[in-house]
């Protein structure tokens, strides 16, 4: 996300540093003595390979279930770790849901740490277009020091709040004409918007997302929305964790024969890294012709910085961050509307402190203003937490450590299964309700609920959480802010089981949400 797999989009980035595993050790002297006294890996509890082969078959028990489901069928049948056993080429994974297993693998992690890698993927990029991949093959599909050398020279250009500022006003018209198109497209009767109506909310977040990866305006939500190269990049962008999906995580023999969905992962990636050569070469020549003609580019846009790093790198991040964006800040924005249309007295409390920040619904939105949104931001992480995408993040073990009891050898591969804890009444009282509030000081004692560490990582945990966490926050935190300030959104349908999930949470209803205009 071979190993299992986690979305980029569920990977996304905070600097915060870890420890090496020389310091962990320092700090943990016990550790020793605790992995002598541990039951050997053998011991964990597991399903035999060919059981577990066999309920991935048609008619087999997890064949139409998501990693998720099939994770969780197994925590009920073995407890809180256990093991998903490796064929065809893959090693064995062990899955956690301890909350002291996860701090202690993300402790042990070092400077570098390892995750598992997305195979087909990184067979593309060595493999298949290698001319493109020579000097890196990319954050998503690199390890050890040459990941560490690559992330060091992109922190400057996507951690620094000052290089999104930029963005404010072009997201902000990029959502007004969003707007513009609900209002187009919803039944003048019912107000309620069609059927597809996830296809054009992942449109806008395309438009917003492509604004950054490519320094240009593609005009799909309702200028171009036949544009050829961006409907190679935007159905790639759909299709392509699906694909990983069934490559990567569900048992598959593509390593050895050239199956249909294989080739089909092959074909998309090559169309579309095509496109984003041409769009990255388009931006270079443009920036070249603003220096020429004397145009300050200080503080210009995080493609020209990629610009200067190296071109190719430029290609590389702004085909990943296109892919690693869309469909999870879709099933994010989805989340945030269903959770404010079936909770009114949230999306009113919302809804002044946008009045307040935005006087008109044409208010374009800015740094000072985005700063006095805390409701906001609130809503956002219950969101999260309330439908977690995905089951959590991998690492790979640097060194023998004990989990639950048990010795896990130097080289092991895990999957800490964080994300499912967000729904867990143990962790966060009232789970099933949807309580911004739980992220906000009380009134009267200006405390916040204390949350129990390492049960809260929806962009992942230290030096390899998602470089692009800043990209989602400000793209989500606009389209929110924009549709809540000009309209009341209603969802007058069964919104039950809302979502599905194979690798990333996708849609399993129709979002016919109802949009009536706010008078002021």
């Amino acid at each position: 996300m071979a190993t299992t797999k986690v979305p980029l989009a569920a990977r996304q980035l905070a600097l915060i540093g870890a420890r090496s595993t020389h310091v962990s050790a320092a700090l943990n002297p016990t550790e020793n003595v605790s992995n002598a006294r541990a039951r050997a890996f053998s011991e964990v509890p597991r399903p035999g390979k060919l059981q577990f082969l066999r309920a991935f078959l048609p008619g087999g028990e997890f064949r139409n279930l998501s990693i998720t489901d099939f994770a969780l069928t197994l925590r009920k049948r073995y407890g809180d770790v256990f093991v998903i056993p490796g064929f065809f080429g893959r090693t064995d994974l062990v899955v956690t849901f301890s909350t002291k297993d996860i701090e202690m693998v993300f402790r042990n992690e070092g400077i570098w740490p390892d995750r598992g890698l997305f195979e087909s993927v990184a067979y593309f990029r060595e493999h298949i277009r290698p001319e493109v991949f020579e000097s890196t093959k990319g954050l998503v599909a690199t390890q050890g020091e040459e990941w560490g050398k690559l992330r060091s020279a992109l922190n400057p250009v996507f951690m620094q709040p000052k290089g999104l500022k930029m963005y404010y006003k072009p997201l902000s018209n990029i959502n007004n004409e969003f707007i513009e198109r609900i209002k187009e497209i919803r039944d003048p009767k019912t107000l309620e918007v069609p059927g597809d109506f996830e296809e054009e909310m992942a449109r806008m977040i395309f438009e917003s997302i492509s604004l950054i990866a490519f320094n240009c305006e593609m005009g799909l939500i309702r200028k171009h929305r036949n544009n050829p190269d961006a409907l190679t990049l935007f159905k790639s962008s759909r299709d392509i964790f699906r694909l990983i999906y069934l490559l990567d995580v569900q048992p598959s023999i593509w390593k050895y024969i050239s199956t249909p969905t294989y080739r089909k992962m092959m074909r998309i990636q090559n169309e579309s890294l095509n496109v984003s050569q041409r769009l990255v070469e388009e931006a270079r020549l443009d920036l070249e012709r603003r220096r020429a003609a004397g145009e300050q580019t200080a503080n210009s846009s995080m493609m020209d910085r990629m610009l200067d790093i190296d071109p190719k790198i430029a290609v590389i991040m702004g085909w990943d961050i296109l892919f690693a964006g869309v469909d999870g800040t879709l099933m994010l924005l989805s989340a945030l509307l269903l959770c404010l249309s079936k909770n009114q007295d949230k999306q009113h409390k919302l809804r002044e402190e946008l009045m307040r920040v935005m006087p008109t619904k044409e208010s374009l939105l800015n740094e000072a203003s985005m700063k006095d949104m805390p409701y906001l931001r609130a809503v956002i992480k219950e969101a999260l937490r309330y439908y977690p995408n995905g089951l959590g993040t991998t690492r790979k073990c640097k060194q023998d450590v004990t989990l639950s009891g048990y010795n896990i050898p130097q080289g092991t591969d895990i999957l800490v299964a964080s994300n499912a804890l967000m729904t867990d009444n143990e962790y966060y009282p009232q789970a099933d309700k949807f309580l911004p509030e739980r992220w906000l000081r009380d009134a009267e004692t200006n405390k916040k609920m204390q949350i129990t560490p390492f049960t809260f990582l929806p962009f992942g945990f230290g030096p390899r959480q998602c470089i692009g966490k800043r990209i989602v926050d400000l793209e989500i935190e606009t389209s929110l802010a924009k549709i809540i300030r000009n309209f009341h959104v209603e969802f007058n349908h069964d919104a039950s089981k809302p979502f599905k999930t194979t690798f990333l949470m996708e849609p399993a209803i129709k979002f016919r949400f109802k949009f009536t205009d706010v008078e002021n």
